[in-house]
Formats: structure tokens, C-alpha cells, sequence
């Protein structure tokens, strides 16, 4: 490999390493903050699972997003 070759894949295994760690943080703290909600950390997201529930981090016309989601979402940036 070359010298930038090598920086590269040590930068994509960086980045690959922190959207791990942010998934699996995000995870745990869900888990706390929703009983009842199942928390699947998959490679590049989290879903919340449970019987009808609509998870609205914004909100719509109609509903207003859920705070908590708001907040979670919110930390990312």
C-alpha cells in the first residue's frame, strides 16, 4: 500500500469506530430513557421498536414531535 492508502483506510477505520460508539451510546441511553421500547443498534443507525409506536423526533402539523427524541437528536449535531 502507499503512504496515503494507508492514511486512508486508518481514517475510514476511525470514522467507522466513532459511528459505532455514537450507535451504541445512543442505544443505551434510549433503552434507559423509553422502557418498554425494544433498541436495536444496527451498523449506522438505532430503531426503536414497539406495538404502535410513531417515533416524531420534529413533529408534524397534526402532532408535536416527542421532546426526548428532539433532545437525543439534537445531541448528534
Amino acid at each position: 500500500m502507499t503512504v496515503i492508502g494507508d492514511l486512508e483506510a486508518a481514517g475510514q477505520r476511525a470514522a467507522s469506530a466513532g459511528v459505532a460508539a455514537a450507535v451504541a451510546g445512543l442505544a443505551a441511553r434510549a433503552t434507559a430513557e423509553f422502557p418498554g421500547i425494544a433498541v436495536e443498534a444496527q451498523a449506522d443507525a438505532v430503531v426503536l421498536r414497539a406495538p404502535g409506536l410513531v417515533a416524531r423526533a420534529f413533529g408534524s402539523r397534526q402532532r408535536a414531535g416527542d421532546p426526548r427524541l428532539a433532545g437525543m437528536v439534537g445531541e448528534l449535531r
